[in-house]
């Protein structure tokens, strides 16, 4: 009789363990996502060079391919300089070792001296590699000027 309840405290306990790793991983790429996004209007190219692999691709919004590098060199040195950064509708999916992140962006941009909005879809591709969430792929989908 004891055998059953023993199975049963182990399967609760693998449950218990398996979601808390679940939140976690989200946690990781939920952050990831807030970092990667920030560093557009603060310009930090450090934030890029962590969570990027270095065999990342990016389809830009206007369907540039981007290595990780074009997407460091963008960031430092973007053609319309961005001033703030807002983001909303995530979703975050972890499936193994690789987490997708959908959201919208909207930001504010500098364009011959005026401010103007930019609304993007993007989806952001991770995978775990030695223990930690990197970005190997995103794209991203102009949704208003």
């Amino acid at each position: 009789m004891q055998h059953p309840i023993l199975l049963t405290a182990c399967f609760l306990t693998l449950c218990l363990f398996s979601a808390q790793a679940q939140d976690a991983d989200q946690n990781a790429l939920r952050n990831h996502n807030a970092d990667w996004i920030q560093a557009y209007p603060e310009k930090d190219t450090s934030v890029i060079a962590r969570i990027a692999a270095d065999d990342m691709v990016m389809i830009s919004a206007t369907g540039t391919r981007m290595s990780k590098k074009d997407l460091i060199r963008n960031v430092a040195k973007p053609v319309n300089p961005i001033t703030s950064a807002t983001i909303d509708n995530v979703d975050i999916r972890v499936r193994g070792n690789i987490g997708i992140v959908t959201a919208e962006v909207e930001f504010t941009i500098m364009v011959n001296g005026k401010e103007t909005i930019v609304k993007n879809n993007y989806m952001d591709v991770y995978e775990k590699r030695d223990g930690r969430w990197i970005a190997i792929a995103a794209h991203v989908t102009r949704l208003s000027k």
